[in-house]
């Protein structure tokens, strides 16, 4: 026979009964490891009443282990509490998923503003670029225009380079690069 032990569970379970005699208040209960639910008149020791299996008999009671109370608990209480567990984790790694995306955003920001600089300052450079072709076009064709003799070329200039280096000296003297100025 079952020691007296009080349910510690609520008369709300209207589930709960002894698997026997189907009794439901003023007794006390065990659940036996063969899953059956008895109350104290029908769950003596031995065999289950129910399926004759060999099992033991734990006394239904608030001394039992969590993981055994959870089975006499609302289903609704425990979803709820799971539930704020789930919630306080999702809060958590959506912070942290938002952290990581304001990151990124303001990563892309910093880009964007460079690509912008950079651009400009491409559009800069082309047009100094443009300048510099357009400028070394007209000192072509004046260059061209003063020397026609020579197919367009200075002698000694980066147009003609097998001529030797040469420079005009004060006094009209003209040297190359192996000849040396005395003055007079």
């Amino acid at each position: 026979m079952l020691p007296p032990v009080p349910a510690p569970f609520p008369p709300a379970m209207d589930w709960f009964h002894c698997n026997k005699c189907f009794r439901q208040e003023g007794a006390r209960f065990a659940v036996t490891s063969c899953g059956h639910v008895l109350c104290a008149a029908c769950g003596a020791a031995g065999p289950c009443p129910v399926c004759g299996a060999a099992c033991r008999h734990l006394p239904i009671s608030s001394q039992m282990r969590p993981q055994e109370k959870l089975f006499f608990k609302s289903p609704a209480a425990i979803a709820l509490q799971h539930l704020a567990s789930i919630t306080q984790v999702w809060r958590f790694q959506r912070a942290q998923a938002e952290l990581l995306l304001a990151s990124h955003h303001h990563a892309a920001r910093r880009h964007r503003e460079a690509m912008e600089a950079a651009k400009r300052e491409l559009g800069v450079k082309e047009r100094e670029l443009e300048s510099l072709r357009r400028e070394n076009t007209e000192l072509r064709r004046a260059q061209e225009q003063h020397s026609p003799a020579c197919g367009g070329h200075i002698p000694g200039t980066h147009g003609d380079p097998t001529a030797p280096a040469a420079a005009q000296l004060p006094g009209g003297q003209v040297t190359t690069a192996q000849t040396y100025y005395t003055p007079l």
